[in-house]
This record gives structure tokens, sequence and C-alpha cells, in this order.
């Protein structure tokens, strides 16, 4: 198991801060973007996304990133993640987001195995509200997938809207999102709608209870491509307990599935339970990633307060620390008591 986040150092091209926030190391990179973890004075860590660009950044890219600023500034529900502040018109635009000290459900199922049908359903409860608030606010994420799911205790966190449109838009040519985890339509290279997202948290409902995704392994990309396009699905393994919640969602016809607002209700007449149905071996991921201590740099030295060394991920301070950063005579810096 991996435990801990997977912070990387900032490298030569790396800033050292965007607007107000110090940068600390890399969280993530995609083809158009970076993910680095920030952190405010007060000691707040936060997720900072920025473009990757040689050079001037092009205008097209940075209407691109505005518009994705605009689309996340419209979700603020609690199953997703909210943007604290952003700059798409600076040298290098960045947008700052809450960070969130949890694994994603792709790391948890890699390292921790399946989960119970019980678990699986309090999840899939948190991923339709967040649906829900999503496609009230007439966006369509288009990249649902547990490698986008981030799981703290309290419940789901849907993250990632790069590559999520309005609903207004007509930008629809593109398959986007990772093949086992997008929508026959998306494959097929059709425009998206809230139901390509209920299919792709089908599939990933599915990774959940089984451990692979719901088509036959050992396939090349063209030929799962080919059986994703007709929704040839392979629920083998599927748990009876979550057969009837899963298998609506990977229906071929968009029409067909359930909506989010279904989910929430079929919820409601039978009501799921929380963080305690987790496996031990989630558990103690998804709390090793809360615990996470970032890496000290030497601009953390010298503040007159705590450091990153004495917060937790979360950016509170252990219960030993004082509000000045100091620590109990009888205790030593890493909290331990003298022999």
């Amino acid at each position: 198991m991996t435990g801990t986040p997977q912070v990387r150092p900032l490298q030569g091209d790396d800033p050292e801060r965007l607007g107000s926030y110090r940068l600390i190391g890399r969280v993530g990179a995609g083809g158009m973007g970076r993910v680095y973890l920030g952190r405010t004075v007060s000691g707040r860590l936060v997720a900072v996304k920025t473009l990757l660009a040689e050079g001037e950044v092009a205008e097209s890219d940075r209407r691109r990133f505005a518009r994705e600023v605009a689309l996340a500034r419209r979700v603020t529900g609690v199953f997703t993640v909210s943007v604290l502040d952003a700059d798409a018109d600076g040298p290098r635009p960045w947008m700052a987001t809450e960070y969130v000290p949890a694994p994603s459900l792709a790391e948890l199922v890699r390292d921790g195995g399946a989960l119970s049908p019980a678990a699986v359903r309090w999840i899939a409860a948190g991923m339709a509200e967040a649906l829900v608030d999503l496609h009230r606010a007439e966006i369509v994420h288009r990249d649902v997938k547990p490698g986008n799911v981030l799981l703290p205790l309290t419940g789901p966190r849907l993250i990632d809207f790069g590559i999520s449109h309005a609903l207004d838009l007509t930008r629809t040519s593109l398959t986007l999102g990772t093949i086992a985890f997008t929508s026959p339509e998306q494959a097929r290279g059709e425009g998206s709608t809230p139901a390509s997202d209920v299919y792709s948290t089908g599939a990933t409902l599915f990774h959940l209870a089984t451990g692979r995704p719901p088509y036959e392994p050992g396939a090349d990309a063209f030929r799962l491509l080919a059986r994703v396009q007709q929704a040839e699905v392979s629920l083998t393994g599927l748990p009876p307990d979550v057969d009837d919640l899963i298998r609506p969602l990977l229906h071929l016809d968009p029409a067909a599935r359930p909506t989010p607002a279904d989910l929430l209700a079929a919820f409601e007449r039978r009501p799921t339970g929380g963080s305690e149905l987790l496996p031990t071996a989630w558990t103690s991921l998804i709390r090793s990633h809360h615990d996470y201590v970032p890496p000290v740099s030497p601009a953390d030295h010298g503040s007159g307060g705590p450091g990153p060394a004495d917060l937790k991920a979360d950016g509170s301070r252990p219960a030993d620390l004082k509000a000045d950063g100091s620590r109990p005579a009888d205790l030593k810096a890493d909290g331990s008591r003298p022999a």
C-alpha cells in the first residue's frame, strides 16, 4: 500500500507562487494542465491548477481555462470542491480550489481491494448527489471515473472539471475520458448529456464492487473502444445486492438510464449507512492521507508560526500544538514525551 499522497518536488519549470499561494509540490498532471499543492499565508492547504504552456499561452487555451473556471464556480454542492480564487488573465492562468486530503477511488481499489455492496451503495448515494448539483447547474462532467472521485470519510467528492462542458456549448465531437469508464455515446464521438455521466458512474461503481471495469479484460484500446460504443459489458462477478443499482446505469440507450434524482429517491426509500461500512484497509488509507504532513521547504522556516511540519494535511493543528506554534514544555518537537 502506498499510504500517503504522492507530492513530487517542484521542478525547474514550476513556479514557486501563483497569486497569493506558495506552491509546495506537484500532485498531478494531465495533457493540458498541472496541479500543485499550495499553501495560503495562514497555512491552509489548497490545490492550484495551471495550464501547461511553453512560452506565451495560446488565446484558445486561455479561453478554455476561463470557461473551466466559470463552470467550476457554478458548482457549490458538498460532494464537489469549491473554487477559492482564480486568475485566467495572468501570464500563467491558475485556479485555486479547496484541497481534499483523501485518496481517489482508483487508488483505494488498487491498494485496498473491492468494496462490499453496502459500502458501494453509500458511495453511490454521494456520487448521485454530486451529479444532481452538477446537472442542476447545467454542467455535464464528461469524465466521471474512479480517478476523479476522492473519498474522505465524510463522503465522496467529485473533482476535475477540466473537460466539463455547459449544456449550451456545441463542441461535441471529442471522445474524452478514460475509455473503460466513458459512455457509449461519447465513445462514438456523439454529444454528451447528463445521462453520459450516469453511465460513467455505473462503470465506476462496478469497478468498486468487483475491482475491474465492466468489460472483458485483455482487449487493446481499439477493441475496448468498439465494445464501449455498443455497451457490450461483461458483468460477471457483480454482487446480486448491487445488481439492481448498477445494471440499469449501464444501459446502451441514454433515455433508459435512471437519472441521479431517481437514484436519490431510491436511496431515500432504502437509506445507506456511512463510512463505517468501509473495510479497514480503506479507512487506513484514507486516514493516512488526512494526516499526511507536506514536505518542508526553506521558505517555511522563520515565519514565526506553525510551519508545514506542524500542520496536518487539512491545515489544522495537532491537539498538542498551541496557537502560536509552540508545544507544551514536556513534549518534544515530534509531539512525543521524553523518556
